[in-house]
């Protein structure tokens, strides 16, 4: 019983840590052609405002939390 639950552990966090890169990877890469988007329209400067930066705060809390409502 205890090895069960010792696998199922390990395979969760392989899971985790595996879909939480590849989240992150495609949230970074949206991010960047967003910025890159905005540079053009605007001065041209690549930057993060507070704002932007507290939005994907609080986004990424919600994901979280309804992550662990499943």
């Amino acid at each position: 019983m205890e090895e069960q639950r010792s696998q199922f552990k390990r395979k969760a966090m392989l899971v985790g840590i595996l879909g939480g890169a590849l989240v992150g990877i495609v949230a970074a890469n949206v991010f960047v052609k967003a910025a890159e988007e905005e540079a053009e329209e605007g001065d041209g400067e690549l930057s993060i405002t507070p704002s932007k930066g507290l939005q994907i705060g609080v986004l990424v809390l919600g994901l979280l939390r309804q992550l662990s409502n499943l």
